[in-house]
């Protein structure tokens, strides 16, 4: 984590960089590094708690529909600060849904939400957010309340 700060992944903001970060994060640790659950043909369920996550042969559907509205938004540029934690809020939610990877969704999904304000004009650190600040937004997330998430934006987001 602390080398891609010197060494960002370079992408176009799209599921293909956000498997790249994967793959750079956990490529010594699984042979899977890099491939989301379908690619990996891993067919399980997965959730957390009460929460389902989006069913292996829908990934790369919802994974089109989620990055081509993070395109159609111009990737959130030239938002004021407001909405950009709206919008980014809304995002990390759907993010956490797709919840691509076997493991080390969270992660990646930070890095690229850091990739994501920086682009967009902004400094995103969550340093001072614990994980379980992130697991209660990720479960309100997934019930669709994203106050949590725009909490933890706020206090994030420079």
């Amino acid at each position: 984590m602390l080398s891609l700060q010197e060494t960002p992944v370079e992408g176009n903001l799209d599921y293909q960089h956000l498997k790249d970060i994967h793959y750079f994060l956990f490529s010594e640790v699984y042979t899977w590094a890099g491939k989301d659950r379908y690619d990996a043909n891993i067919t399980a369920k997965f959730g957390k708690e009460t929460t389902l996550f989006t069913a292996y042969e829908k990934l790369p559907e919802v994974a089109k529909v989620l990055f081509d509205a993070l395109r159609e938004e111009l990737y959130f540029k030239e938002q004021d600060r407001e909405d950009f934690i709206k919008s980014a809020s809304s995002f990390m939610n759907g993010l956490n849904i797709l919840h691509s990877f076997r493991e080390g969704n969270g992660r990646v999904q930070r890095v690229f939400m850091q990739y994501l304000a920086k682009n967009a004009g902004y400094t995103l650190s969550f340093d001072e957010i614990t994980s379980r600040e992130m697991v209660k937004a990720s479960i309100q997330g997934a019930q669709g309340d994203l106050k949590l998430f725009e909490v933890i934006f706020n206090k994030s987001l420079q």
